[in-house]
């Protein structure tokens, strides 16, 4: 019954799409909207089909029978509905029905970008017909218990993790709509200027917390160490992350001065293309990557051909506007022209990052040969670009729009002030990289500080994103560069004859207290309790091995403590009977980079509900 409601809502779906698009202009607005409403529902509803499967264990599907296992827990069913290629793509289809259904409620014109949007929504739904179809019948099912979730997903982030991601990634699609409708009719009416502020934000905000959350899955899983190690699917969530900030601040001057109007508009196209771009290499197996979980080389070279069909129409949509680039016309000392300045930054970084990441590809495909682009390139290059949009950020919002006169006095007094704490935090930390960091952020630190009167008497919504946005971002920074300076990574081994209490260092020491084994419906686990002793404060950890069924693969689990924001951090090199290995790490100011992402998001999330004006 499943897979025939699955196969009836795909096609069903598509056959709307196509009725839609075919005869819309013959509908009355009643029947549009109809139509539409039943778009959305048969294009959301494949989605929700296979994930009854999943939490039910019907195994005569052969998507669930591959990446679900009967004994699991009910939230790990679930999330196994996006643990496959399949799953992944109609995961796609759901959000992009599931945007298409809220934009329709909120909006009273709509036809003109939803069908966009149904151009779009077509291509993956032809390859979801063609090569990625997760209703197939499996025939001998009856014994089957399923092969199970890959161990390193079965993680309480994996339950969230993908589906916001997603949601950051396809929130661009309402932007790149609007963007397509406006420079084919090239009229530039304000209204869509702020349906692309708008949507861009809620991109925006599920792209950030998405990157989170995977940062934290990665520093609490896979054993690292870390929370960014510039791997190829952390660099391709991020392009489309730095392009939707520059989006959204050269739209704020298109609004507010009517300025950057082509700028933001291909700011919107290419920031989608990118998010395609991102899924497109994530699952065709071409970049090596402990992220790449559903990958297949054939389908995703379907997406290839979706990225090309993209980024040609981008490319015609661009010839036909190109008499429209040079209209903008503004004061070098204005809020907008800083704005420009550090839109071009991110822009550059972004073209780093995806430089660095498909170069390997790219020297195997016309030299041979194989090589790896690691943190040092990043470092340098993206590390050079993000110094002067920070230093953009403490300029830009204490500028007007349109220009002003430049309080010559008070940069001065805070240049001397920003060299002072240099100064000082060189001589107590000695470290030029975090003295750098330092020197950076201390504007922006000031200036927060300093507006605090005027946050609290305005408590606007502008005011207060704005202001915990770019707070956060310092905060970020600092604290980043601190824990990656100043962490101490140590390999300890404990043997049946060796001493209980090891040291570590003068100030810590290890002791092991006890190695444990338990049974879990779906795994095994073997647990090494600690305790850490660190100038006299008490750290409990429990690193562990965990052996899954029914596939027998191993997974080292995280165990970490903090207090105040540092953070202990253990995992389990090597285990026998008679000799444990274990790294333990301390992480100090990590959870102040942790809190730092929050108040982004939170700034992020109260600027969604700004109201938008126009001169």
């Amino acid at each position: 019954m499943l897979l025939f409601s699955g196969q009836f809502f795909i096609y069903s779906n598509l056959f709307l799409v196509l009725l839609f698009l075919f005869l819309h202009h013959k509908f009355s607005s009643s029947l549009s909207k109809i139509i539409l409403l039943l778009i959305g529902v048969t294009g959301c509803m494949p989605f929700i089909v296979l994930m009854i499967g999943f939490i039910i264990s019907d195994f005569s599907i052969l998507n669930v029978a591959a990446n679900s296992f009967i004994d699991d827990p009910l939230f790990y069913k679930i999330a196994s509905t996006w643990g496959s290629h399949e799953g992944s793509i109609l995961l796609w289809v759901f959000i992009i029905n599931l945007y298409l259904l809220i934009y329709l409620f909120n909006n009273k014109d709509y036809k003109d970008i939803i069908r966009n949007i149904l151009l779009i929504e077509i291509g993956f739904i032809f390859y979801v017909i063609v090569s990625s179809n997760p209703f197939i019948y499996l025939e001998s099912f009856s014994n089957s218990r399923g092969l199970g979730l890959n161990p390193v997903l079965q993680h309480f982030l994996f339950v969230i993790h993908p589906p916001i991601l997603f949601l950051g990634y396809i929130g661009l699609i309402i932007p790149f709509a609007a963007a397509v409708h406006i420079l084919s009719a090239q009229k530039f009416d304000q209204k869509y200027f702020i349906t692309i502020l708008k949507w861009s934000k809620i991109s925006w905000f599920f792209l950030t917390s998405g990157i989170v959350l995977g940062s934290y899955w990665a520093y609490s899983e896979l054993g690292w160490g870390g929370w960014w190690f510039w791997d190829p699917v952390e660099n391709v969530s991020l392009i489309p992350w730095l392009l939707t900030t520059a989006l959204i601040h050269s739209t704020a001057v298109s609004i507010k001065k009517n300025e950057l109007k082509i700028w933001s508009l291909n700011l919107c196209l290419y920031a989608f293309i990118a998010a395609i771009f991102g899924t497109f290499l994530v699952r065709s197996n071409l970049i090596i990557s402990v992220h790449s979980f559903a990958s297949d080389p054939l389908r995703g070279m379907y997406l290839l051909a979706i990225i090309a069909y993209l980024l040609s129409f981008a490319l015609y949509l661009n010839i036909k506007s190109i008499k429209l680039f040079n209209q903008d016309r503004f004061n070098l000392v204005s809020r907008e022209s800083f704005l420009l300045f550090n839109n071009i930054f991110f822009i550059t970084a972004a073209l780093t990052v995806f430089i660095g990441t498909i170069y390997p590809l790219f020297a195997e495909i016309a030299y041979q040969e194989k090589v790896s682009v690691g943190a040092p390139y990043y470092n340098i290059t993206f590390n050079i670009l993000l110094a002067p949009a920070i230093l953009l950020m403490a300029i830009a919002p204490q500028l007007s729009w349109g220009g002003n006169t430049v309080n010559l006095k008070s940069i001065l007094k805070l240049v001397l002030l920003t060299i002072i704490v240099g100064v000082v935090f060189f001589l107590v930390w000695k470290n030029i990289y975090f003295t750098f960091a330092a020197i950076l952020c201390f504007p922006i630190i000031a200036m927060s500080i300093i507006t605090i009167p005027s946050l609290l008497k305005s408590m606007s919504l502008s005011f207060v994103s704005q202001w915990l946005a770019h707070l956060s971002i310092a905060l970020f920074i600092l604290a980043a560069v601190f824990t990656e300076q100043f962490d101490k990574d140590y390999n300890i081994e404990f043997t049946n004859t060796s001493n209980m209490t090891q040291s570590l260092s003068p100030e810590i020491q290890v002791t092991l207290n006890n190695i444990n084994e338990r049974s879990y419906s779906n795994h095994q686990k073997i647990e090494v309790g600690i305790t850490i002793n660190n100038s006299g404060k008490l750290i409990l950890l429990s690193p562990s091995k965990n052996i899954y069924q029914p596939s027998g693969q191993t997974t080292t689990e995280v165990s970490k403590k903090s207090y105040f924001f540092d953070n202990f951090y253990s995992t389990i090199t090597s285990i026998t009977e008679n000799n444990v290995i274990l790294n333990i790490v301390y992480k100090p100011l990590i959870n102040l980079l942790w809190l730092s992402t929050i108040l982004l998001i939170l700034g992020i999330g109260l600027s969604i509900f700004r109201k938008e004006k126009h001169e």
